[in-house]
């Protein structure tokens, strides 16, 4: 086969196998600008259609709506608390669903999700992805089966065609001291209980603030 025919069928190649992982991230800035950032009530997907990156784990476990509803409350309060910027909070039940991508005629959830910061008047848009849900059985004593949680969070620039600036990824399943030593500093950190997965939550909302720069 002539090289230059087998160059371009291997960039083909990689280029298909980029485009199914996921949309492509642009670097966040260093500092984000001061402006209002939309930020949507947590969406629990589908389908792989509703992904921006990423995959949905094959034991999945659901949030209730109640727990949607305080992990939204968490959010707010944890970027009022931690942060010095202004924000929209944006109910999912307020036409936000990554499933109408399906029905809208758009191609990807990215586009959808652009498409709504900018019927907000956001220029970033952050929106949280329930991945898999799994609740504490037991005390903060003892448990049957520990808290574990799966959520993306993703910073959307709305600006222009939009991009993709950020995931922050975290997935965690409390394991007792016993069974993984390496979890010791975790293990102080959270007082040597075993915690709720709202309180896992909270990990996952600090680590994307940082790793988003707000």
């Amino acid at each position: 086969m002539n090289k230059v025919i087998q160059l371009g069928f291997i960039l083909m190649i990689t280029s298909s196998l980029l485009g199914a992982c996921g949309q492509q991230l642009v670097e966040i800035p260093e500092v984000l600008p001061k402006v209002t950032i939309g930020v949507v009530g947590p969406i629990q997907p589908m389908g792989t259609t509703d992904l921006l990156a990423g995959y949905i784990p094959e034991d999945r476990g659901f949030a209730t709506e109640e727990n949607l509803i305080e992990l939204r409350s968490l959010i707010i309060d944890t970027l009022r608390a931690q942060t010095k910027r202004e924000y929209e909070f944006i109910p999912a039940a307020d036409g936000a669903d990554p499933t109408i991508t399906r029905m809208a005629g758009v191609n990807s959830a990215l586009e959808y999700w652009v498409a709504v910061g900018k019927q907000l008047g956001v220029e970033f848009l952050i929106i949280p992805y329930v991945l898999s849900w799994h609740p504490r059985e037991g005390s903060s004593a003892g448990v049957t089966s520990s808290a574990e949680l799966t959520i993306d969070f993703f910073l959307i620039d709305t600006k222009g065609e939009g991009a993709l600036l950020g995931r922050s990824h975290y997935s965690e399943k409390q394991v007792g001291l016993a069974s993984n030593l390496l979890t010791l500093n975790k293990f102080i950190k959270r007082g040597g209980k075993w915690v709720t997965t709202e309180e896992l939550a909270k990990e996952a909302i600090e680590k994307m603030i940082k790793e988003f720069r707000l």
